[in-house]
């Protein structure tokens, strides 16, 4: 049956490629066939083909190297307007998105959204440094200006063992059963066996952590404390990989710490929280306890592992993340961000845009409307409330996806700029930018004082 969406279908052919692990791309899929659109989906592995297979589906088994060349001819085959995929900086995706931009075919990418936890991002291109969504307070503003405030309550939950079950049965499936997709590209930071098998133990110790990161986070409140918090991130996360300019967190670690120990006033404190699904294959306590000592400032750094962040956030001095999404939940809370990496949210205005040096002593305070029209621009030009799992919030995004989808994207509401504008902050960090080439960005503005890594 088709949705109760009031927007005529377009004849659109679309070409599904990876999705997350979930039913949600073929539920996706199969609604816009419903509505009388040309649908496809390429499997490139096991998990792929679990949670999507039948006639509407087809393989493909060869190698990375010729991807390239065999999606240009599906693409051109079937007569695609449109290829959807999850994760941007995939190799496949990566090289699709090169394939589309040649093709002029729209690529469509989805993500956790950046207003979590039910909300999914959906967005032309990609996320981050391949984000078409404006740069400018201005032109958010101006666009935010008729919009309605965006509904931030949640609205649909799901156990958090039906997500593990997904993710470990996606990437044990694709490594058990190698054998039917032989060539397949995994692109993992580590073989899936052992990275779920470190969960067992780092479970059991976030369980232990928990009343001191709480005990912890209620003393530093209670004495009115001035501190900064630094929310960690996946080390393996593409947001981290193709997004910052760091080889991992421990350099991001590393230049925080060296930073705060030179310019943060006397008497200040810096807390670091460890991501929450962090696999605990590395001690990052022990990181972040070892380069305190060599600074000399063991008594004025600590760890978390749990706890209320955003209790943390409420009465912090500032935040200092890579990209993480924590950032804009800072900024909705009044708090200043400092952002080391790209993220679509760091924007004049909003977050601190000078160097880490001067953050500490003099953090930039985002402007409570500024905030405000970015959150309702990005609820309704590149999100869709619902979740990836629960069957209410699958089918809550599938009804906001079909529509944007419909609509046009981010360009019906005017947020869509043509060449990514943050992809010149990525080709300073010495990113690869595919599928744009160096000629397309324009360099000739002054660079932003954004980290630039050691090298």
């Amino acid at each position: 049956m088709p949705l109760p969406i009031d927007i005529a279908p377009s004849g659109q052919r679309l070409l599904f490629l990876q999705g997350h692990p979930s039913f949600l791309a073929r539920d996706l899929g199969r609604a816009m066939a419903a509505r009388g659109h040309f649908v496809r989906r390429i499997n490139l592995c096991v998990g792929d083909w679990f949670f999507w297979h039948g006639r509407d589906t087809r393989s493909y088994r060869g190698s990375l190297a010729n991807w390239d060349r065999w999606l240009e001819a599906a693409i051109t085959r079937d007569k695609i307007t449109h290829i959807v995929y999850f994760a941007d900086r995939t190799p496949y995706h990566v090289i699709a998105q090169r394939v589309a931009r040649r093709l002029g075919v729209i690529a469509i990418s989805h993500e956790f959204g950046y207003l979590r936890p039910d909300w999914i991002c959906v967005e032309e291109g990609g996320q981050s440094a391949f984000s078409h969504f404006p740069d400018d307070m201005d032109t958010v503003r101006d666009l935010a200006r008729d919009l309605p405030a965006a509904d931030t309550q949640r609205r649909f939950a799901y156990p958090h063992w039906q997500e593990a079950l997904h993710e470990v049965g996606y990437h044990l499936g694709n490594f058990l059963f190698a054998l039917f997709y032989p060539r397949f590209v995994a692109d993992r930071a580590c073989n899936p066996v052992v990275e779920y098998l470190s969960y067992v133990p780092r479970n059991r110790r976030a369980r232990r952590n928990k009343p001191l990161a709480e005990a912890t986070i209620a003393q530093l409140i209670a004495s009115n404390a001035h501190y900064f918090v630094v929310a960690l991130q996946m080390e393996a996360d593409y947001q981290i990989r193709a997004n910052s300019g760091y080889q991992g967190l421990a350099q991001f670690i590393d230049d925080v710490l060296t930073s705060f120990s030179q310019n943060a006033p006397a008497k200040t404190r810096i807390i670091f929280k460890q991501h929450p699904m962090d696999n605990g294959l590395t001690d990052w306590a022990s990181v972040i306890r070892d380069k305190a000592h060599t600074l000399g400032i063991s008594n004025q750094v600590d760890f978390i592992d749990g706890g209320d962040l955003f209790a943390l956030l409420r009465q912090s001095r500032g935040c200092i993340v890579v990209n993480s999404t924590v950032g804009i939940h800072a900024l909705q809370l009044g708090c200043p961000v400092k952002c080391m990496g790209i993220a679509t949210y760091d924007i004049p205005d909003l977050t601190h845009q000078s160097t880490l040096d001067t953050f500490w002593a003099a953090p930039h305070l985002p402007d409570p409307d500024g905030v405000e029209a970015l959150v309702r621009l990005m609820a309704v030009a590149m999100h869709v409330r619902g979740d990836f799992f629960s069957a209410a919030g699958r089918a809550e995004a599938v009804r906001g996806m079909v529509d944007l989808i419909e609509r046009g994207m981010a360009r019906h509401f005017g947020a869509y700029i043509a060449r990514p504008p943050r992809l010149a902050k990525a080709l300073r960090l010495g990113l690869s930018i595919a599928p744009w080439d160096a000629s397309d960005i324009n360099l000739d503005l002054p660079p932003a004082a954004e980290h630039l890594p050691a090298t």
